[in-house]
């Protein structure tokens, strides 16, 4: 699923709805390597509040992000647990520039919601561990897998 018509939801008497949608989402690239989401989709939860014509999401949801490690190059699985607001007011996005317009016409855009919501998650280095020591800058061995205190002759 990649978009979500925000008018299929049935309120109850609290003006609350809930749904778990799958939501594909594509790889990206983040410093200049692809990671995607394994299984290509993530299962969002989406809860919703509604006042008048103002609604307001609430998503959550788990994304395993496969990829090289941004050290070692080896593989990395970063595991991240992922939340985001939004609101929309008469059928279109509130608060933000057209980059973050995810509803239009009542059709929210969750692909892009959650690949974004991703992207803002992200940490700072996508690790294979957090002691990788990464690649050797002389022979560009692994230096996980070579003995503590590689070093090279001078010469």
């Amino acid at each position: 699923m990649r978009r979500f018509d925000l008018r299929s939801l049935r309120f109850g008497a609290d003006d609350e709805a809930w749904r778990r949608l799958p939501v594909e989402v594509d790889p990206f690239v983040f410093g200049g390597a692809e990671y995607g989401v394994r299984g290509g989709a993530v299962d969002l939860d989406l809860s919703v509040g509604r006042v008048g014509d103002r609604y307001t999401l609430s998503a959550a949801f788990h994304a395993d992000l496969q990829g090289p490690c941004q050290r070692c190059l080896e593989d990395a699985d970063v595991a991240l647990d992922v939340r985001g607001l939004q609101v929309v007011a008469r059928g279109e996005s509130v608060g933000g520039g057209d980059d973050e317009t995810y509803a239009t016409g009542y059709i929210l855009d969750v692909g892009r919601w959650v690949r974004d919501l991703i992207g803002a998650s992200l940490p700072q280095q996508l690790l294979c561990g957090p002691e990788c020591r990464g690649l050797c800058p002389q022979c560009g061995a692994n230096l996980n897998a070579t003995p503590p205190g590689h070093t090279h002759d001078g010469g």
